[in-house]
């Protein structure tokens, strides 16, 4: 017998409207100036319908865009550790469209200085992706030890250039990258 689920059962629609207002308000504003008030009105929903679902802001910005960038990311896993991680490069520089490249810009910049969107930075992107991608070096026949220290390598060159947007991060790039690091 199934127990009787206490509340009324979340909206969809209302989760939709709070995500793309959130996005919204992020690239508008950046995401450290969005508020639950500004989501609330700008979705046209009330503040309790958002802290039933999040902690703060951070968490609703944070939540908003993994759930627009994650199915264009997942690992894709290669013959080789060398073709896994150049899968998950382009297809990471792809997913990055203009947009959204200038929100994970301001996100990263953003989290230095707020901690709520700090935690929110490493608990639902940097650490749930890391284990991701060690899953599938490691899967590839190294260690996690070395696959930590490739994905430090690959990823941080990709953050790099991602934040001193100074050349492309396109495919030749990437291929040269993953030459280097995995001969």
């Amino acid at each position: 017998m199934k127990a009787a689920s206490r509340g009324r059962k979340r909206s969809s629609s209302a989760t939709h409207a709070v995500c793309a207002a959130a996005l919204l308000l992020a690239r508008q504003l950046g995401p450290n100036r969005v508020t639950i008030e500004g989501i609330a009105a700008e979705a046209g929903v009330a503040k309790t319908t958002i802290y039933r679902r999040w902690p703060n802001a951070a968490a609703v910005v944070m939540d908003a865009f993994l759930a627009e960038i994650e199915p264009l990311i997942a690992y894709r896993r290669g013959h080789s550790v060398a073709e896994t991680l150049r899968n998950a490069l382009t297809d990471f520089a792809r997913a990055l469209d203009p947009g959204r490249r200038d929100l994970l810009r301001h996100m990263i910049g953003a989290a230095q200085s707020d901690p709520d969107l700090a935690r929110a930075f490493w608990d639902n992107w940097i650490r749930p992706r890391r284990e991701e991608g060690l899953a599938a070096i490691e899967a590839g026949g190294l260690s996690r030890d070395e696959g930590a220290l490739l994905l430090d390598l690959v990823f941080g060159a990709f953050y790099y250039r991602l934040l001193i947007p100074y050349a492309e991060i396109d495919d030749p790039w990437i291929d040269a990258l993953v030459r280097k690091v995995c001969p």
